[in-house]
């Protein structure tokens, strides 16, 4: 009878904690994804290691498909290709790209393209292109605009500035691109973490299929109630991205207001946005 008794008990705690308990079981995706964005920083450190500390660059055009030109005027970022382009957006040869250093600079460091796909991301390829197609992006992550240096945009190709230079950060001001702002901080090397330092800066963040483009993710850097939306982060974890910052630690960042993660995202001001403010808190600092 006393045996009885107890097993009733065990009975009923068990099914008191299963349900509390399926609350705390850890999201696979969600760790994939974090562990993803961590080897991604890791090999993006060990670029600029190799690199007499200079960061690889992160300017590469936004419309510009890839073409493997044998000449010294390739063109080349830290993850080369855009998702405009069917080819570069999807397998089989969106993933080679991926992997291929004569364009994506961290291959060598990175070497399996399904580490820059986030689990959570199953939409069609069809949303941020000019192309139908029911396969999936293959890439998912996008790197701050404020991190990086200028290739594409660099003298060598008719722009501004040095190659090895560091990103203008166009759109950190928000209102409207300016290549000439000197209002907010870029960082072209790993020593330049000064503000907010390297634990509070993200390079690499969820991008929303519908925005995602070439490997920049263009957060303005501007604070309080008149913040701006220029890319959209994406919310594959239940209204959540995974964010890696410079230091090489991830996490995940629950959005507070739906406009950050719109369905149809119209970039633009977003007024009295907490999440605005947050995205500013980590991408740049005031110089």
């Amino acid at each position: 009878m006393e045996l009885l008794v107890v097993v009733g008990v065990l009975a009923v705690l068990a099914a008191m904690l299963i349900p509390a308990l399926a609350n705390t079981q850890p999201d696979s995706r969600l760790f994939q994804c974090l562990n993803n964005e961590r080897q991604i920083v890791l090999g993006w450190r060990m670029y600029a290691d190799d690199n007499n500390d200079i960061l690889a660059p992160n300017d590469y055009p936004y419309r510009t498909t890839i073409a493997w030109n044998p000449s010294n005027q390739q063109l080349k970022s830290w993850v080369a290709g855009t998702m405009l382009n069917l080819f570069d957006a999807t397998a089989p040869l969106g993933s080679k790209v991926l992997v291929d250093a004569r364009g994506s600079l961290l291959a060598t460091y990175v070497r399996n393209a399904a580490v820059y796909k986030c689990p959570g991301d199953v939409l069609p390829a069809v949303s941020a292109g000019n192309f139908g197609s029911s396969k999936p992006f293959v890439r998912s992550y996008s790197m701050n605009s404020a991190v990086g240096t200028l290739w594409y945009s660099s003298s060598a190709f008719g722009g501004s500035g040095a190659p090895g230079s560091p990103v203008q950060g166009g759109w950190l001001p928000g209102a409207s691109y300016n290549t000439s702002q000197t209002a907010y901080l870029t960082y072209g090397k790993m020593t330049s973490f000064t503000k907010p330092g390297p634990s509070s800066t993200y390079v690499i963040m969820d991008e929303s299929s519908f925005t995602i483009n070439d490997g920049s993710l263009i957060t303005p850097a501007v604070r309080g109630t008149n913040g701006y939306l220029i890319d959209y982060p994406a919310a594959y974890h239940n209204a959540a991205a995974g964010i890696a910052f410079a230091d090489g630690h991830a996490l995940v960042h629950e959005w507070q207001d739906p406009r950050t993660y719109s369905s149809k995202p119209v970039s633009g001001s977003s007024p009295n946005n907490p999440d605005t403010d947050y995205l500013a808190s980590i991408t740049s600092a005031a110089r």
